[in-house]
């Protein structure tokens, strides 16, 4: 394969996960800056725009960092299509400022072949791989129900010996009316990433959301909704629904159609408990998604795992 086609192959592997659970297409650079995290978001259709309860979800709305109220932590493995690999780690505690929290995203795939059959002078392998450091602040607006953030994002892109670097910015809010939460969110506004001399926007985007919660005792219900739009011109609408047993067990599905990727479904479970290892109130959550994309043909199943620790 020629250094122009290993390039090709390499965009086309990038852009899949994205086009089943976010922003479609990918006509614009930096596609990690559009991935969403958390099994429980995943397994929900992606409706992650209001959906408070564990750190994935401030790359999604950054304001949905001040609900989480403690110290936590957070781990996903996505091993994802085209032995593409994805592990995002993310850890927040309480400042003066409200909730401060450090997240890393790295995403990569197996080296590309650049031998030739053709020409009698092979070439190195192009590794592909991309990474980001997120810094988020959230914290509570003035109503009691109201929530704000903004994360700065760090993001680093490597294509063989091509690399490139952009910062953009997140902003967030978060409200409740009785048991109901809404979500907006202006994610990826910053300058355009260059590869080398060459200049592509990045993927800006604007979602919104809600998520309404019923308790039926010892039980709950919950149900969450996104739209989303970005610079692509893609649209995209996504539900998801979760029982709550007894407190302990969940069990979801959810699904996404959107302008570009076309229909989409996930399901899921999540293992709640308590523990006095990290204090007295710990609570660890344990979360499961299976990603089949039974409607998009050529894709194969693939699944997330994560655990979030909140102390």
């Amino acid at each position: 394969m020629r250094p122009l086609a290993a390039v090709f192959y390499a965009a086309l592997v990038m852009m899949a996960p994205c086009r089943a659970l976010a922003a479609g297409a990918g006509t614009t650079s930096a596609n990690l800056l559009k991935v969403t995290a958390g099994s429980r978001e995943f397994s929900m259709g992606g409706a992650g725009c209001a959906l408070s309860g564990d750190l994935s979800g401030i790359l999604s709305n950054p304001a949905l960092l001040s609900p989480i109220g403690s110290k936590s932590a957070m781990f996903m493995y996505w091993p994802g299509i085209g032995d593409m690999k994805t592990e995002f780690v993310s850890y927040s505690s309480p400042t003066s400022l409200g909730f401060l929290a450090g997240t890393v995203l790295f995403r990569s795939i197996p080296d590309i072949d650049n031998n030739s059959a053709v020409f009698t002078v092979d070439e190195p392998a192009v590794s592909v791989n991309d990474g980001m450091i997120v810094l988020t602040l959230g914290r509570q607006a003035r109503q009691p129900a109201g929530h704000a953030g903004l994360s700065l994002k760090i993001f680093n892109s490597a294509l063989g010996e091509v690399r490139a670097t952009s910062f953009a910015l997140d902003l967030g809010w978060l409200g409740r009316y009785r048991e109901a939460w809404y979500g907006l969110s202006l994610l990826n506004v910053g300058l355009p990433i260059k590869h080398e001399s060459t200049g592509e926007m990045l993927p800006i985007t604007l979602k919104g959301g809600a998520c309404y919660t019923r308790i039926i005792y010892p039980h709950s219900l919950t149900l969450s909704a996104e739209v989303s739009a970005n610079v692509e011109q893609d649209a995209r609408l996504a539900a998801g629904v979760e029982w709550l047993q007894v407190g302990r067990l969940g069990l979801r599905a959810g699904g996404a159609v959107s302008r570009y990727s076309g229909a989409n479904f996930t399901v899921g479970a999540g293992w709640q408990i308590r523990s006095t290892v990290l204090g007295p109130e710990a609570e660890y959550h344990f979360d499961y998604a299976y990603l089949p994309f039974s409607f998009l043909s050529g894709y194969q199943p693939t699944h997330a795992l994560s655990v979030f620790v909140k102390f």
